[in-house]
């Protein structure tokens, strides 16, 4: 009967309890983030290529050896996301070769970076036993979506339309000072 009248209590306060006195006895969470630039870089990069990506990221997590077969004991964690991939060239060089004759020199095609990361989704099914399985923190998972084996797969996969598109590119920039230019071109590797 006292556990019932002290929740009916609670109750009543929390009910009766003026905004302005609840919110002065009230807890808060109070977020503060601060940035100062500490350098600024001059790039040479010209980006060719946008991708747009959306993919599943799955981190899981394994219970230890011993725990393995107690059902209930894995963690699974899904990410969907979106994001922007952009590819690109260093600075080229242009050399002229005759009257209105140019070669461009362009050098392997690089990952200038991603952009519009987007998470859409995050599914978690922790076990209810899964309390001694380590899984890769979200934080983690999300840094790790993009590496260098990705980076080279894209590059590799989008070579063609990136040399198309530096052929494009190029040969409109020198049009515009130079109508009459004529280019060839020469790719690394």
């Amino acid at each position: 009967m006292l556990v019932l009248g002290g929740l009916a209590v609670g109750i009543a306060a929390g009910l009766l309890t003026p905004p302005w006195l609840a919110s002065a006895l009230g807890s808060r969470s109070i977020v503060r983030n601060e940035q100062v630039v500490t350098f600024i870089t001059k790039e040479e990069q010209t980006v060719l290529l946008t991708l747009g990506v959306e993919g599943i990221s799955e981190a899981e997590g394994v219970p230890p050896q011993v725990l393995k077969d107690v059902p209930f004991s894995k963690k699974v964690r899904l990410v969907q996301y979106s994001m922007k991939a952009k590819l690109g060239v260093d600075a080229v060089t242009i050399d002229a070769t005759g009257d209105h004759q140019f070669v461009v020199t362009v050098p392997p095609f690089i990952w200038i970076g991603e952009t519009d990361r987007k998470i859409e989704r995050v599914i978690s099914d922790d076990g209810v036993l899964s309390a001694f399985t380590e899984q890769k923190t979200e934080s983690e998972q999300l840094n790790g979506l993009v590496d260098d084996e990705l980076k080279a797969k894209y590059l590799e996969n989008n070579g063609e339309a990136l040399q198309n598109q530096a052929e494009f590119h190029f040969t409109k920039l020198a049009r515009s000072i130079d109508p009459d230019a004529e280019l060839s071109f020469e790719f690394a590797g």
